[in-house]
C-alpha cells in the first residue's frame, strides 16, 4: 500500500480488532493524517424532510469547547441547502465564510480557528450526518481536500459501527 493510503490501512487495521468501542477515535486520526484539522467533531441527523429537522454533535475532539451535545434544530440557510439538498461538502476558508451560517462562529476565531470542511455523510439515500473538520484561515485549500472522497466510506462505516451514532 502506497504512503498516501498508509492512514487508511491504520483504519483498517482498527476495523479488524477487537479491542474497539467506537470507531470516532480511529476516524479522527485517518482525517488528521489524511487532511488535517485543529477540531474535530461528526454530528448526526434525523431529518423530517429536506433541510428539515434535527442535529446532534456525537464525537468531539475539544469537548471543553464543543461538548456532545443533545437534539437541536436544523434552521435551513446555505449550508443545508449545499451539504444536505445538493449533497456536497461545504467549505470555507474564512470566518467571513462562514459566520452566516455558524451561529458561534466568534467561538471558532477565538479559538485561532478560521476554515472549514464539513462532509456529509448519506446511507441509503438518506442524509446521516457530517464529518466536520476546523483549522486556521485557508487550510482547506482545493489541494488538500482533493480526496476527500477517501474518508466517505470509513466514516459511513463508523457512524454505522459506533453507539454513539445509535443514541
Amino acid at each position: 500500500m502506497s504512503d498516501d493510503l498508509a492512514p487508511l490501512q491504520s483504519f483498517e487495521e482498527t476495523v479488524r480488532t477487537t479491542r474497539w468501542t467506537s470507531l470516532f477515535p480511529a476516524l479522527e486520526e485517518l482525517c488528521r493524517a489524511s487532511i488535517g484539522h485543529k477540531l474535530f467533531s461528526c454530528s448526526m441527523f434525523r431529518m423530517d424532510r429536506a433541510e428539515s429537522g434535527v442535529a446532534a454533535r456525537i464525537y468531539t475532539n475539544d469537548p471543553k469547547n464543543y461538548p456532545l451535545s443533545g437534539l437541536k434544530e436544523i434552521i435551513p440557510n446555505r449550508w443545508t441547502n449545499r451539504v444536505i439538498s445538493q449533497r456536497k461538502i461545504f467549505v470555507a476558508n474564512s470566518v467571513d465564510g462562514f459566520s452566516d451560517v455558524f451561529p458561534d462562529h466568534a467561538l471558532i476565531a477565538s479559538l485561532g480557528l478560521g476554515s472549514v470542511v464539513n462532509l456529509p455523510l448519506f446511507l441509503r439515500g438518506s442524509f446521516i450526518g457530517t464529518v466536520n473538520m476546523l483549522d486556521s484561515a485557508g487550510y482547506y485549500s482545493a489541494a488538500r481536500i482533493a480526496h476527500i472522497d477517501r474518508l466517505l466510506l470509513p466514516a459511513l462505516l463508523t457512524f454505522e459501527m459506533s453507539p454513539e451514532a445509535k443514541a
